[in-house]
């Protein structure tokens, strides 16, 4: 089962590196025949990534998030599924070409990594830790497309490039890539308050992971009012997406690496 699920991650990565070697192509040569091929790989990498996600599941008997090479294989599955979905609503082609690369960036960083699945301690066994992290993960990955599209706005503005989708629409994708990030981030916080209270008998801990959590969801809520405020409006909101995601960044890795957290997590 384990030499499976290598070959089908070797698999995956190589996918995903030809969708990113066709997307850089085709940003210059705008042929049609280039983003299909790109993104048939995209969906042949996310297919067979599921596939790998799925007999993981199934080898461990939960959803395998608990250790470093774990969350990363997770979260780029989830970049996969958000690129997907705004590829399929938008039709962004190389737009999303930064979020296939950290796609590609993540998994690359695991490959030499022990894929075992630890065994699962109690306080994790419960659906509520399944939704906390898988809903957590599905907000980071709208957060990633949207520090994305971010940036293309701000360059967009500045070259204006028929290269790139129009101001309107990158503004228009950027806000609903934080709202959704947005909503799936507060389910996260929910099921993780009702999981901690099941625990450890309280919904909140004041620990280092604990209190940056809120922090992101505190500047994504601001975030989801900010459009509607004329001054945040275009670059403004532009830039608050770029900053935020240095939040999630922080949170998701610095704080493991950087500091100490009783989180069950690191």
């Amino acid at each position: 089962m384990m030499e499976l699920q290598t070959s089908l991650l070797y698999a995956v990565f190589a996918a995903y590196c030809g969708a990113v070697l066709f997307y850089f192509v085709h940003l210059p040569l705008r042929r049609s025949w280039l983003w299909r091929t790109a993104f048939s790989l995209v969906l042949a990498g996310f297919a067979l990534q599921t596939v790998c996600l799925a007999l993981r599941w199934y080898s461990g008997g939960y959803l395998p998030v608990t250790n470093l090479f774990s969350t990363q294989f997770f979260f780029s599955w989830a970049l996969a599924a958000t690129y997907l979905y705004f590829e399929l609503r938008y039709r962004i082609h190389a737009a999303g070409l930064f979020v296939i690369f950290c796609t590609l960036l993540l998994l690359g960083s695991v490959l030499q990594r022990s894929a075992e699945i630890p065994p699962l301690i109690p306080m994790l066994d419960t659906p509520l830790f399944t939704l906390h992290v898988s809903l957590s993960f599905g907000g980071y990955a709208f957060f990633a497309m949207a520090f994305s599209l971010g940036v293309l706005y701000l360059l967009q503005k500045r070259l204006q490039t028929g290269l790139l989708p129009d101001l309107l629409l990158l503004r228009k994708m950027n806000e609903e890539a934080v709202f959704l990030g947005f909503c799936l981030f507060t389910l996260c916080m929910i099921f993780g308050s009702i999981w901690a209270y099941v625990a450890w008998g309280y919904y909140f801990s004041w620990n280092i992971k604990g209190v940056w959590s809120a922090l992101v969801w505190l500047f994504y809520a601001g975030m989801c009012h900010a459009k509607f405020i004329r001054r945040w409006q275009g670059s403004g909101y532009a830039a608050l997406s770029i900053v935020g995601f240095g939040l999630v960044l922080f949170t998701y890795l610095g704080i493991g690496l950087l500091m100490s957290s009783n989180h069950p997590l690191d």
